[in-house]
């Protein structure tokens, strides 16, 4: 939800240009503050950011964002495997990336990934699962396999038109290494073959879309022991986290919180709020905490969209307002973001983001309104995420 000033808007954020009453009259009953997700100066991921705001020091416990994308799409990871993100790609005649994200495709997806998983090279299996959208999760199973490689996929910041990366062991001496590595190549490569031929993307390029003909990898990780979710004070916690976004259900899953999802929770601007909100109030009945996920900010100010994040802003705002006017008992709720995005960028940017605490055994500081400057003169001041976990508990 954070952002920068933006020539769009009059050199204000999306936060700063759209109209939130609901959100500021919260601000005006509630203390705020500015939190940075990991530390000062890092930029944010999804994984780090999340799990900050779950109480969880990011730079003392994290997990591979492999094994959040595979256990978010449902998957099974058993010791030993390796897990890896991806992306359905579209790539030209000569091999050239055209599009990181095959058009941010949706349609099809389910039958791509059936094509491909549960190949077998040398002695190993490889499964595949359609994520959210574009983005997939990739297993390798198998003795001799370790998660110490490279991907395949060149990143946000790279432009269409180049190879994706060599995949590479990153310990040349490490036999595990050099095998996974060699597998992994394999895989990809094959599965440029199958998805070629694919009806899903004949029909696609049929219709002048972009073909989902390659997959692209990175972030390998591998299963370890990870502590769940629980109160400041120790004890345990009924959680369950309502999300469209399959890499924010993995965080679930593995921190131990339940999750919640229907097929009108796309995480994207298109996502039901309505049906949000009202899942969210239903499920305050039966669990302590409520964690309800929105992704539409995110994707605007990836998509440099700064005038479709305020709008989403005050839809955000609109279906706040009903909700809380169905609710009579004692509530306390938080309000922030994992990261900033900056929509003239499109890319995830170092800046604290606007923290908001209000409700039972809240009192109010001076802040009057709910943005990234507002919020520095706010009593719960500058502090590091996974420290809100404290205050919203305390």
């Amino acid at each position: 939800m954070g952002d920068r000033p933006v020539f769009e808007l009059d050199h204000k954020t999306p936060l700063q240009a759209a109209n939130l009453p609901v959100i500021n009259q919260l601000a005006k009953e509630g203390q705020c503050g500015t939190a940075d997700p990991v530390k000062p100066g890092i930029v944010a991921s999804t994984v780090s950011g999340t799990l900050a705001i779950l109480g969880y020091d990011p730079l003392e416990k994290t997990v591979a964002r492999g094994v959040v994308e595979a256990l978010g799409c449902g998957m099974k990871i058993n010791i030993g495997d390796v897990a890896f993100r991806g992306n359905w790609a579209t790539l030209d005649e000569k091999g050239l990336i055209v599009d990181r994200r095959a058009g941010r495709i949706r349609e099809g997806i389910n039958e791509l990934a059936l094509s491909i998983t549960g190949q077998k090279i040398d002695n190993v299996r490889i499964d595949v699962a359609a994520g959210t959208e574009h983005r997939i999760a990739v297993v390798i199973r198998g003795p001799g396999l370790q998660d110490c490689v490279s991907g395949s996929d060149p990143g946000d910041r790279f432009h269409s038109g180049i190879i994706p990366r060599p995949i590479k062991p990153l310990n040349k001496n490490n036999p595990k290494c050099l095998r996974t590595a060699d597998l992994l190549n394999l895989f990809e490569l094959k599965a440029r073959e199958i998805l070629a031929k694919h009806p899903v993307n004949l029909k696609r390029v049929s219709k002048n879309l972009l073909p989902a003909n390659a997959i692209l990898t990175r972030e390998p990780g591998q299963s370890h022991y990870f502590p769940k979710i629980k109160r400041p004070s120790g004890m345990g916690l009924s959680g369950i986290c309502i999300t469209g976004d399959d890499t924010i259900s993995g965080i679930a899953r593995v921190t131990g919180l339940k999750v919640c999802k229907t097929k009108e929770m796309t995480a994207n601007l298109d996502t039901n709020l309505t049906e949000k909100f009202k899942v969210a109030g239903n499920m305050l009945d039966k669990h302590g905490l409520v964690v309800l996920h929105i992704k539409g900010c995110d994707i605007a100010a990836h998509n440099k969209e700064p005038v479709k994040k305020k709008d989403f802003l005050q839809k955000i705002d609109s279906e706040l307002g009903k909700f809380l006017k169905k609710r009579t008992d004692k509530l306390r709720l938080a309000i922030t973001a994992d990261h900033s995005t900056w929509s003239k960028e499109g890319t995830h940017i170092d800046d604290p983001v606007p923290v908001l605490l209000h409700g039972h055994g809240i009192k109010s500081d001076s802040v009057t309104e709910f943005d990234e400057h507002q919020v520095l003169n706010g009593k719960l001041g500058r502090f590091r995420m996974y420290q809100l976990w404290d205050k919203f508990f305390a």
